[in-house]
């Protein structure tokens, strides 16, 4: 796999994160992500929880917490705009669905704590002609984490009957 996993050093611009130059390139290793069971449902809120990506089809493209740019065709595949179900809260429950997110596969592997500011490895950038994940490091506020995890899909809701007033009139026959 022809993965670019330099980084960014200092004075250089950040560079293009390739995972396939061209098609006859092998393709991208499938990722088997365990413990985390969602419906199809639930999978989809969890895709529409990521932020769209301006100018670009939001079924197709979103970005996870870092900017990363995410493509909903390459879910569990170790490409450019691969990405993962994972967990926003490691130490949380991972049958929540509120602690689950889209994230850059790259990102995803990175150890971090929900409370704390972390460092991700990939963001994504755009340009008139392109659109691409470069790896370069970028500092995670503890409170994007959170904002994340508070956007909540599934509450429970109670659904009560609405009241009709019906009046019985009589009829009054002369």
């Amino acid at each position: 796999m022809a993965t670019k996993t330099t980084k960014k050093t200092k004075g250089s611009k950040p560079q293009h994160l390739e995972t396939r130059r061209k098609a006859s390139d092998p393709k991208p290793k499938k990722i088997v992500v365990e413990g985390i069971k969602l419906t199809e449902v639930q999978e989809k809120f969890i895709w529409e929880k990521a932020e769209p990506v301006s100018g670009h089809n939001q079924s197709i493209y979103r970005r996870d917490v870092c900017g990363a740019i995410i493509k909903v065709q390459e879910k569990n595949l170790e490409s450019e705009f691969g990405w993962v179900l994972t967990l926003a809260d490691p130490s949380g429950d991972s049958d929540e669905v509120n602690n689950i997110i889209a994230m850059h596969w790259m990102n995803a592997k990175v150890k971090r704590k929900a409370d704390e500011m972390w460092v991700a490895p990939v963001t994504g950038s755009w340009d008139t002609k392109d659109t691409y994940n470069e790896l370069r490091d970028v500092k995670i506020p503890a409170e994007v984490i959170q904002k994340v995890r508070k956007t909540t899909l599934f509450q429970d809701t109670k659904v009560e009957p609405k009241r009709i007033n019906l009046q019985i009139r009589k009829s009054s026959k002369k």
